[in-house]
């Protein structure tokens, strides 16, 4: 095969590691080097993938690829096999995409190569449980996950809150608003049926995030009765 078509192979692995979901999430953590290398690699598997397909075709529908091979405006030797490669990598991670969602990868990569704080947002989006979310400027959320953060690329976070407040100077925390009996007021005059019909996410940028902990009210109250 000339050298020259084993470039398309390799934008066909580069694709694959950058936009079918199985990679994108984890390739988005490394270094531009080792994406190169990977991209290589994968390049080369899908070249001989194709190859042993060609292989297989020619076995089966010789005559066919002969007549197509007639009317390919491509003379040079393995052109079509080069080029098949390419399109199957887009449309197979394409397919692959609608098929399986990013929600699912999204967990597995944050599982595999997250931080802690994209841990405990993912645990928080999996239990449905509560977080306590301090931010840089003193304001303070109780809220659940609704959606989570890419690794490394997105730098925000979707929240539903439950309650809001802030922190005083000596950081002790008081709530101000809560939004659970505005939400039950819509629900029980039938104006929604849904609580994410009110619109009321909150996007976060994680920069601004100080800490994050589990919350449990029942031990926050117990605390809170201690003091």
């Amino acid at each position: 095969m000339p050298w020259n078509l084993l470039i398309l192979p390799l934008v066909g692995g580069y694709y694959i590691l950058t936009r079918c979901y199985i990679f994108k999430f984890h390739q988005q953590r490394l270094e531009k080097q080792r994406l190169v290398f990977e991209a290589v690699l994968v390049g080369i598997g899908l070249m001989v993938f194709t190859y042993a397909l060609r292989l297989v075709f020619n076995s089966v529908f010789s005559e066919w690829l002969l007549e197509i091979h007639t009317y390919s405006p491509f003379n040079q030797p393995f052109a079509l096999t080069s080029l098949t490669s390419l399109a199957l990598a887009i449309f197979g991670s394409e397919v692959f995409n609608k098929i399986s969602g990013d929600v699912y990868w999204i967990k597995k990569s944050i599982k595999d190569v997250g931080n802690e704080l994209e841990n405990i947002l993912k645990y928080s989006f999996e239990q449905e449980s509560l977080l306590l979310i301090t931010l840089n400027n003193d304001k303070v959320y109780i809220a659940w996950i609704k959606e989570l953060p890419i690794p490394s690329k997105s730098p925000y976070v979707r929240v539903l809150p439950a309650i809001s407040g802030f922190r005083s100077k000596e950081k002790r925390v008081t709530f101000t608003t809560h939004y659970l009996s505005v939400y039950s007021n819509y629900i029980e005059e039938g104006t929604i049926k849904y609580i994410d019909e009110l619109n009321t996410d909150l996007i976060l940028d994680i920069s601004d995030i100080i800490t994050v902990s589990n919350f449990d009210p029942k031990m926050y109250k117990e605390f809170q009765e201690q003091e």
